[in-house]
């Protein structure tokens, strides 16, 4: 930074210290002047002569005149140091006009020094250099400030050294940001910059209030932590793409902080983060900063700064690149609000602040309960998940999977017999609408963040779960029985079913059929049953809920009461509806298993093959799909490509099935399903149809893989959802390609085994 630029900052700081609201710096280029004006405390006669003017002079009287403003560091390095205000008003300009007034007065102040009287022999002692201290009438005129009423202060710097113009306010602005508030967040002063030029219109980026939108640009794309260390307690709330995750509060072990506050917003950045920042703010977050902190309002240099490692973040990073996070990955600010000495500065004004107990104690906290707080989620949920990089809303934690892995987090909070749960996101925290989704370990946790808060309806959730868990293991077993003795039958019928001619890998013709396949339907058809069975049982329990919330007590509700009947309705309708998509894919999968189970060469014991996914799908257009009558003819073409890997080939029907009846609603006569590949990277395949598309008038596109939507009226709003899910299910995307009126669909799915 320029010494111009910190002098300017150490004016604003002066301004700050005087307790100001407002700042205004107007440069007038034409009248080669700089005016800052405040409304601060202001000075009276006394204060100028015994404060402003004769303390600690002795550093600027022993410098030599080629050198002395160079005093003026980088960075801000002396806030604070007695006589600054002069320093910087010396650098800035060759000469000034001081006005001020203190409450109460009616009188101005007014100071003038011409400096260059006191260059011409540095030697001399400030005292003997004659300045004019007087009173004056009024403030001078300010062309975009209002100055002072009752109180505050007019700094005119005439005769400018530097010269300023639309791009040097710029950066200077840029700087003002970081330095006073980097994230934008300080309502309580306004500072603001002024171009005199003689046009009333004001200059983007040049006129008007200095600030930066960080807090807003990433407040709600990507998971942060708040903690406030107060009063001997800890509080903590993590955010995850502006949904709250859990909110707790526990013990102060930070003795040597007892006497302070410390608030802390800590942002970790994804990818998407980062390139969201870049273009917002036109710097990469690298450049700007990481963790910022300020004492009692000012930036205590050089921490976070970029290549800044007081915290030894990067110096740990380094033992394990994925498992824990570095400054490049961070960016947020601490402030600390303590009595004046209690943490001190080094003298350099550049080192951060003095090694002692307190300053350990501080930059531990941040540690332990900002940094590595938000670490263990980060690495413990968002990293998890490859594609969570590249995403800025909160969708990615409604799988089960995350959910799991949150709940991981959260109770292992509960465990720990020192912290309170105040709050955690009920739809997170909650059990699984899929028996086969939930685990030992998903109940345990959930157990112990309901019994840490003494959350009956949560324990009934878990008690609910084990039950159906129970329903399903039991059906699994009677089907695993009946699929032993088919297994058994088609041991001793091998010799017999082997065929003379060449066979298809996965299906062939009908005329095979024969006890061992009815027996191995039997087991599949059971399985899905189980599916339905339970979906039902979990939509019953849902409406039951529903029911017994709707019961009004005689006295009726009053708004809140209400409020909380509606989102106990709405939470219990979600459930509801993923239980009825997890039915309808599990009605899907039996009414595929039927149609073609006479046909399939597949082992039906079990969900998945391994094996070429490309040949199967030609396989069944060959053997299922065609001259299927009412429906639009398919093909596929393979481009003699392969993909071997596992799947499920039932699910993988459901998939075409479902695309080609898409098809048939929309009129079509053909549709084509076409392979492609990129080199050695994942198939693509592409869907394309005749019929007569999308009518964007009707139609949401990008809401037509999300659950319950249709853009028909009597449609369920389940067929591309359920294509999407077993997709998704398979590691791959769906997306709606073209121009947005065609039904034109592109498929990836990444390979297995090569």
């Amino acid at each position: 930074m320029t010494n111009e630029f910190v002098a300017i900052f150490e004016l604003v700081k002066n301004s700050f210290d005087a307790g100001a609201t407002r700042v205004d710096i107007e440069f007038d280029p034409d009248e080669s002047s700089i005016a800052i004006v405040d409304d601060g405390q202001g000075m009276s006669a006394a204060d100028i002569r015994d404060k402003w003017l004769f303390v600690a002079y002795s550093e600027k009287a022993l410098a030599g005149p080629e050198n002395y403003r160079d005093r003026i560091r980088p960075a801000g390095q002396f806030a604070g140091s007695k006589g600054i205000g002069r320093f910087a008003c010396d650098t800035l300009g060759s000469s000034l006009d001081l006005y001020s007034r203190t409450r109460g007065s009616s009188k101005i102040s007014k100071l003038e020094i011409d400096w260059t009287l006191f260059e011409k022999d540095s030697k001399e002692e400030f005292q003997a250099v004659d300045v004019t201290l007087g009173d004056a009438l009024e403030f001078p005129e300010i062309h975009n400030a209002s100055v002072p009423i009752e109180h505050g202060t007019v700094l005119l710097i005439k005769d400018t050294r530097h010269h300023w113009d639309e791009v040097t306010i710029k950066k200077l602005r840029k700087d003002l940001a970081k330095l006073i508030d980097p994230f934008g967040t300080t309502k309580n002063v306004v500072v603001s910059t002024w171009l005199a030029d003689g046009d009333e219109t004001q200059v983007e980026g040049v006129d008007g209030p200095v600030g930066n939108q960080i807090a807003d640009l990433l407040q709600d794309k990507t998971s942060r932590i708040d903690v406030v260390i107060h009063s001997g307690m800890v509080e903590t709330t993590l955010f995850d793409r502006g949904r709250r995750i859990y909110s707790i509060k526990e013990p102060s072990p930070y003795e040597d902080l007892g006497d302070s506050r410390v608030q802390g917003n800590i942002y970790f950045l994804n990818r998407a983060a980062k390139h969201n920042f870049t273009v917002q703010m036109g710097v990469r977050p690298v450049e700007f900063g990481s963790v910022f902190l300020f004492l009692n309002g000012f930036r205590i240099f050089p921490i976070g700064e970029e290549l800044d490692d007081t915290l030894g973040l990067n110096r740990r990073k380094q033992q394990g690149q994925s498992r824990y996070l570095g400054t490049r990955d961070l960016i947020g600010r601490v402030d600390v609000t303590a009595r004046p000495k209690m943490f001190r500065e080094v003298s350099s004004r550049d080192a951060g602040l003095v090694d002692d107990a307190r300053s350990r104690a501080l930059y531990d906290a941040i540690k332990r309960h900002m940094i590595f707080r938000l670490e263990r989620y980060v690495v413990g949920v968002n990293w998890k998940d490859k594609r969570d990089q590249d995403r800025d809303t909160a969708e990615g934690l409604e799988t089960d999977s995350a959910r799991e892995r949150i709940l991981s987090i959260v109770g292992g909070l509960a465990r720990s017999k020192d912290v309170e749960i105040v709050y955690y996101d009920p739809d997170i925290v909650r059990v699984s609408d899929d028996p086969d989704q939930i685990t030992d370990n998903t109940l345990k946790s959930i157990a112990e963040v309901a019994e840490s808060n003494g959350d009956t309806a949560l324990l009934g959730q878990i008690e609910d779960a084990r039950r159906r868990i129970d329903e399903l293991r039991a059906s699994r077993e009677e089907a695993r029985e009946v699929a032993q003795r088919a297994i058994e039958e088609r041991q001793r019928a091998d010799a017999r079913i082997e065929r003379l001619e060449q066979q298809a890998a996965f299906l062939g013709s009908s005329r095979d059929v024969n006890v061992e396949r009815v027996q191995l339907l039997m087991h599949q058809a059971t399985i899905h049953l189980g599916h339905v069975r339970s979906a039902i049982a979990n939509v019953s329990h849902e409406l039951r809920n529903v029911l017994a919330s709707a019961s009004a007590p005689e006295d009726g509700l009053d708004i809140d009461d209400f409020e909380d009947l509606l989102a106990s309705i709405r939470q219990s309708a979600r459930r509801a509806s993923a239980s009825i998509a997890g039915a309808n894919l599990s009605g899907e999968r039996l009414r595929t298993v039927l149609s073609f189970a006479p046909n399939i060469r597949v082992d039906l014991q079990t969900d998945k093959v391994r094996g070429d996914l490309l040949k199967f799908f030609g396989e069944y257009f060959e053997v299922r799909l065609a001259g299927v009558p009412g429906m639009p003819t398919a093909t596929f073409d393979a481009a003699g490509l392969s993909l071997h890997r596992e799947f499920s080939p039932v699910d993988v029907a459901v998939l075409i099935d479902n695309l080609q009846d898409n098809a048939r609603k929309a009129r079509a006569k053909h549709i084509e399903f076409k392979a492609s590949r990129k080199g050695q990277g994942p198939v693509i395949i592409s869907v394309t149809d005749d019929g007569v598309g999308i009518d964007e008038r009707k139609v949401d596109t990008a809401k037509i893989f999300e659950r319950g939507y249709s853009g028909s009226t009597n449609g369920t709003g389940l067929g591309l959802y359920t294509v999407r899910q077993i997709i998704q299910d398979m590691g791959g995307t769906i997306e709606l390609v073209g121009d947005g009126t065609r039904a034109d669909f592109e498929i990836v799915i990444p390979g297995g085994d090569a």
